[in-house]
């Protein structure tokens, strides 16, 4: 990035979470971020036994395992990471030591839970001997991994704008002024996971590779294509989010130009 760049990535997160941006906690804060990434492991290890426990061998769909072992590591290491985040904001060096806990005890706590349910099921899991039994446990291992690495990007697509809409809801009721942009911008990223979701659940037959975002777009415009829509109201829901991003994206733009014009005092 070069020196005209307007805004780089902390500074955006910064503005965007101004109301941490001061305190004097410090020593404080590292302990308590440290105590609150254990919690969210440990809590994380115990909802994650939840459908493993009722895992039903007849329903041959993957949802259990996929909910165990990547959507809910995905989701603790988002909210670690937006510990990490605020301590960075208070300008702390965070103690990495605390990365023990999603990096090291959730993914084995997750891999040694799972050793139950495929012991139990092994026509479920295609296990049929050492050999598979350490495959399907190699493959377990891959899927909560990738769940951490899928961290970020949930921290950034919906952690992060949920705790700025947060904050600048908790400013308005207090009766404090908030900036357009502390709720423009959060709203702006949460569409994006909330648009492609719903696109997903409306439509279906898409071809499997990049012409898939084609077939979305010509279903939003409504033009023909490989696809077919299972679901009338939410591509109805995925039109009126876009509209209402790009019209925002247009009002920011042509409001921060007259404000830019305006003759100053």
């Amino acid at each position: 990035m070069h020196g005209t760049s307007p805004m780089g990535f902390w500074e955006a997160v910064d503005v965007l979470s101004e109301r941490e941006g001061t305190t004097d906690q410090a020593g404080r804060t590292e302990e308590s971020v440290r105590f609150l990434a254990a919690i969210i492991s440990l809590t994380t290890l115990v909802l994650a036994a939840v459908p493993l426990v009722l895992l039903d061998p007849e329903r041959v769909d993957g949802l259990p395992m996929l909910l165990a072992l990547f959507l809910f590591p995905m989701t603790a290491g988002g909210l670690i990471i937006d510990l990490i985040v605020l301590g960075r904001l208070r300008h702390e060096e965070p103690r990495w030591t605390l990365l023990w806990w999603p990096i090291v005890v959730l993914p084995a706590g997750l891999l040694i839970m799972s050793i139950g349910p495929m012991l139990a099921y092994p026509d479920y899991f295609e296990v049929s001997g050492f050999s598979s039994a350490i495959g399907v446990m190699v493959t377990f291992a891959v899927l909560a991994f990738l769940g951490l690495g899928f961290s970020f990007l949930l921290w950034i697509l919906v952690v992060f704008p949920l705790r700025v809409l947060g904050l600048a809801a908790f400013d308005a009721v207090r009766g404090e002024r908030v900036a357009a942009g502390r709720w423009c911008a959060p709203l702006a990223l949460l569409a994006v996971p909330t648009i492609s979701l719903l696109a997903v659940a409306s439509l279906t037959d898409m071809e499997s590779s990049r012409a898939a975002g084609g077939q979305v777009v010509l279903a939003l415009l409504g033009i023909p294509g490989n696809y077919e829509i299972v679901w009338g109201p939410g591509l109805w829901i995925v039109r009126g989010i876009t509209l209402a991003v790009v019209g925002s994206a247009i009002w920011a733009r042509g409001a921060s130009r007259v404000r830019g014009n305006l003759p100053r005092r």
